[in-house]
């Protein structure tokens, strides 16, 4: 166990895709006294991403051999969590565009009983400005959580993070494995939190915009934001009684497949470990 919480298994689960300039940063900023594992899945990338995780001291390293997308890799960075016992899981992006130092703030909350996840807030403590994201992408965060709190009943200011923690019952419970394999796959998992009755918390982090970080483009953006802004009225409808999203019903009885938008049950040699 993790030198600073002796009692639960924390693992930190990192999505690359091409992240050869970055990811031995993100992996050296963090605090490894306050995690047990580190996985890195390289989503099928075109560079050196996967043979520098694989160097990297104590790393689970996983190279995809086709490209899962943001969400399919989340899908099997968590499968591959829960399996080795995790009790809490914190999500990074191999760009360090996130700042992993904050880890300890992310699982605090979770560890005290306060919350079941986590996001880390861009928005929070106005650090947005600070990291240099852009204004369209600062408005348009902003417009989609004020739509995001109107159907969820929260005053959350940041759904979009990609920094995220959450405790082991929350992704034994939600079906995960419905939701899209790209960037919407957040947003269902976000939805899916509120709608099974798990507590949410936010906590301020600083994030850095520059040219190695990932990050979509305007037309991008709109597309995100038009599916975002679906997937909140979906949850609405649901309780309104209008339609019975199948992200958000509960997962099948143990022993049978649970498969979502764009996935395939799993093959042998669908993924590479390296230790």
């Amino acid at each position: 166990m993790s030198v600073r919480v002796p009692d639960k298994k924390i693992i930190a689960v990192i999505i690359a895709y091409n992240a050869e300039k970055t990811i031995r940063a993100t992996y050296d900023d963090i605090p490894k006294d306050w995690v047990d594992e580190i996985i890195i899945g390289d989503d099928c990338s075109h560079d050196q991403t996967f043979e520098i995780a694989r160097q990297l001291h104590g790393v689970k390293a996983i190279r995809h051999a086709k490209n899962q997308h943001m969400g399919g890799n989340q899908k099997i960075l968590y499968d591959q969590a829960l399996e080795l016992g995790a009790d809490v899981v914190v999500l990074l992006h191999g760009d360090n565009q996130f700042d992993p130092q904050k880890l300890p703030d992310m699982v605090r909350p979770i560890l005290a009983g306060e919350a079941d996840a986590v996001l880390g807030s861009r928005i929070l403590g106005n650090l947005t400005q600070e990291g240099g994201m852009p204004l369209w992408k600062f408005v348009g965060n902003n417009f989609l959580n004020f739509i995001q709190n109107c159907a969820y009943r929260l005053q959350l200011t940041d759904y979009a993070t990609g920094y995220k923690a959450y405790h082991r019952k929350v992704l034994e419970t939600i079906p995960y494995h419905r939701n899209r394999r790209d960037f919407i796959f957040d947003e269902e998992v976000n939805t899916q939190i509120v709608h099974f009755g798990f507590r949410l918390a936010q906590v301020p982090i600083p994030t850095k915009y520059f040219d190695e970080a990932s990050t979509v483009n305007f037309r991008q953006s709109v597309h995100y934001g038009v599916l975002t802004v679906w997937t909140a009225l979906k949850y609405r409808l649901l309780l309104w009684g209008f339609m019975k999203p199948k992200f958000l019903m509960p997962k099948e009885p143990p022993g049978r497949q649970e498969t979502g938008a764009g996935d395939r049950p799993p093959r042998p040699g669908g993924q590479t470990p390296a230790g």
